[in-house]
């Protein structure tokens, strides 16, 4: 048998401490398209006040460099590694870190980051309009700037040893295509054609 049995509960208020733990900020998230999220993006990135946008006057560039110049914070680096711009479309983002080109990052510049974090963008890289910046080791970047150039000579030099080769019994050297035609049906003659009205 069950005793059922009554339960005092104590109604007394809890003391709460003089010091009371503060709630967590709540986060309002936003659902957006990729243009309106890139928009936000590039906004952040911008002046914050209208006395900062007013404070500049003209955009000069000294000789030689134009907009897509590689930052002076990075031009310290240039004689251990080599810099490019690429479009930020992810097939050109895929194919050059496939090729083994690197995303410039706060993490890989540290002293950089600390010391001009106005050229890093919300998403951590080096952004200039559609371009992100990447880096690559000196020596990897000389072996892929050759590499065209080698596979074409070594195709040049075995295109012309085949003038070189002797050649067998019947053979000219020369190019000879293939007959891809379609076959004759069996109901034209050979050397025959069809003429409109009589066959169709």
């Amino acid at each position: 048998m069950i005793d059922n049995k009554a339960v005092k509960v104590d109604t007394k208020p809890i003391e709460q401490s003089v010091t009371q733990e503060a709630e967590p900020e709540r986060t309002i998230l936003t659902t957006m398209s990729q243009e309106d999220a890139y928009i936000m993006d590039r906004m952040k990135s911008q002046p914050k006040t209208l006395d900062d946008v007013l404070l500049v006057k003209e955009i000069k560039y000294k000789p030689g460099e134009h907009r897509l110049s590689l930052p002076k914070e990075f031009k310290e680096y240039q004689d251990r590694v080599v810099f490019r711009w690429i479009n930020k479309k992810k097939r050109a983002v895929d194919e050059a870190i496939l090729k083994g080109w690197v995303i410039v990052n706060r993490t890989n510049f540290y002293h950089v980051g600390t010391t001009a974090k106005y050229l890093f963008g919300p998403s951590g890289a080096v952004e200039k309009g559609d371009c992100i910046l990447a880096f690559m080791s000196r020596e990897l970047a000389e072996i892929l700037r050759q590499s065209p150039g080698a596979k074409s000579s070594a195709l040049i030099k075995q295109h012309l040893e085949k003038g070189k080769q002797v050649l067998g019994k019947g053979q000219s050297g020369f190019y000879t295509p293939e007959d891809t035609g379609e076959k004759e049906d069996a109901g034209v003659e050979k050397g025959g054609a069809l003429q409109e009205g009589r066959d169709f």
